[in-house]
Parts: C-alpha cells; sequence; structure tokens
C-alpha cells in the first residue's frame, strides 16, 4: 500500500464500497476486499495524522507575529 498515492487509496476504497454493496460475492471474496478496505484505512489514516503532524509543525516554526487564527469570510454583497 505504500507505493499507492493517497488519492489512488481513496479510488480504491470506492472501487472495493461498490462491490462489497453487491449481493452476490462469495463470502471469500467479500472478506478478502473488506481485509484490504480495512488496511487501506488504517495506512490513510496514519498518512493524515504525518500530515497534520507536519502542519502543525509548520505552524508552530511560523515568526510570532503571524496570526494563525481563523478568519471570518464577508458575505457576498456586503462592504
Amino acid at each position: 500500500m505504500d507505493e499507492m498515492t493517497f488519492k489512488e487509496m481513496m479510488e480504491r476504497l470506492e472501487r472495493i464500497t461498490a462491490t462489497l454493496e453487491k449481493e452476490d460475492l462469495e463470502l471469500e471474496e467479500g472478506l478478502r476486499l473488506f481485509e484490504e478496505g480495512v488496511g487501506l484505512i488504517r495506512e490513510a489514516r496514519q498518512r493524515l495524522a504525518a500530515a497534520s503532524a507536519k502542519v502543525e509543525k509548520l505552524i508552530g516554526s511560523l515568526e510570532e507575529g503571524l496570526a494563525t487564527e481563523g478568519f471570518e469570510l464577508e458575505e457576498p454583497g456586503q462592504p
């Protein structure tokens, strides 16, 4: 799974889900696909956690004067 990009992993999960929703799968094939899906989800969560940690580290390294808080968008039609 390491050789797959995050996007490829999500696409594969979508295909697995669509296949599992079919009622004509053999039990063994359904279990195999389910197991593959669980592995993909675990890998995706690890990658997301690593990306989140990297973003937090980058934000923490910003100069003190920069704001890292959210901001409100103006509503369309308002000054």
